[in-house]
């Protein structure tokens, strides 16, 4: 492992799942309108969902990839639990792909009822909803748990160039690369 692909690895990581973290919170707030619904038409919570799931589908689906090109392959070359931890990545997106399918298909029964939506397609918009949430959630807090370990344990190695000490008076100007 290089510094440059620790860097695209961090930056993928952190980056993205800043901005992912706040569709976050938007979708819990949405999904959450679902338990009010005299605040809100059924329609508008539909359309809302519709939008997040949009973006989940393209968007996020396009951080995953980028976490399989450049994430995944760099911790597995780390030593010690690398293949676990991309095997639990491997299965954490395979997870989160599926329960964006299952939210994604309820939110179609959903959309296409419209607003005489039935108190039972609200209740399933609102756990598939959390249930893709809370996947969500979880994973990103083990990756970047795993990705700081890796950081850990590949700064613990001494592969950080270390400088000589300077010597006294003017010479140091000679020790600038």
């Amino acid at each position: 492992m290089n510094t440059a692909q620790l860097k695209a690895a961090v930056n993928t990581v952190e980056q993205d799942h800043q901005l992912v973290l706040e569709k976050l919170q938007a979708l819990k707030d949405t999904v959450y309108c679902l338990m009010e619904p005299a605040k809100t038409t059924s329609g508008d919570v539909v359309s809302r969902l519709d939008e997040f799931s949009k973006y989940f589908a393209t968007k996020f689906e396009g951080h995953l990839e980028e976490e399989e090109a450049t994430l995944f392959p760099l911790l597995e070359k780390d030593a010690g639990e690398g293949a676990e931890v991309v095997a639990r990545l491997r299965k954490d997106h395979d997870d989160i792909r599926r329960k964006r399918g299952e939210f994604e298909s309820c939110l179609e029964i959903a959309a296409s009822q419209e607003e005489n939506m039935a108190p039972s397609i609200l209740r399933d918009l609102l756990r598939y909803g959390l249930d893709f949430w809370e996947q969500l959630d979880r994973h990103a807090h083990f990756e970047s748990r795993e990705l700081h370990r890796c950081i850990r344990r590949w700064t613990g190695k001494s592969r950080i160039r270390r400088e000589p000490a300077l010597k006294p008076g003017l010479q140091w100007v000679n020790q600038i690369p």
